[in-house]
């Protein structure tokens, strides 16, 4: 049988492994698929939106809101913090995310309006993607709309201390079946 040291210390590791857990961020990816294409009149199937983000849940309510994402990538364009050298103005406006649940965010972005034109978009889930282009004369526009067929697919990115967890459980597994093996 294992000495009672040894499980002390085997339960000390866990429980030091599953604090830093919650203090990590958490990373989900996202990707949203099928949308009526405005422009075509058409329901795209294929069409998608992606992204992932970075949050900490600081106050443990299970609940992501905007102030605990500390990352957000849509579509390869940065939310959060800079934005990039191509965009003038860009940001995150609203964000919620339980586990299991919905995701529900609100982006916009802009490139410089004294240029020689403008382009921008937005995202509200559940309405609308839309990107728009102005330039000396012309225009464009291209709009996805939200449809009771479109899915959410959520994934959430392993946690270094998850694998340290999974470490620790495999290394008690192979002494115990050791020791077994030696009696």
């Amino acid at each position: 049988m294992f000495k009672p040291s040894l499980l002390i210390a085997a339960a000390a590791a866990a429980a030091a492994l599953a604090t830093s857990a919650h203090a990590q961020p958490l990373s989900r990816e996202f990707t949203y698929t099928g949308f009526f294409h405005e422009e075509s009149g058409q329901f795209r199937p294929n069409a998608s939106l992606y992204g992932y983000f970075d949050s900490d849940d600081r106050n443990g309510d299970g609940r992501i809101e905007l102030g605990e994402v500390t990352s957000f990538i849509l579509n390869s364009q940065q939310y959060v913090g800079w934005c990039g050298p191509e965009v003038f103005m860009c940001g995150l406006f609203e964000f919620s995310y339980t586990p299991g649940g919905a995701l529900n965010f609100s982006t916009a972005w802009s490139t410089d309006p004294w240029g020689e034109g403008v382009a921008g978009g937005s995202v509200r889930t559940g309405v609308e993607a839309k990107e728009h282009s102005y330039w000396p004369g012309g225009s464009a526009s291209y709009t996805l709309r939200w449809t009771e067929q479109t899915v959410l697919s959520m994934s959430p990115v392993p946690e270094p201390a998850s694998y340290g967890m999974l470490a620790l459980g495999l290394g008690v597994l192979a002494l115990s079946a050791r020791r077994r093996s030696r009696s």
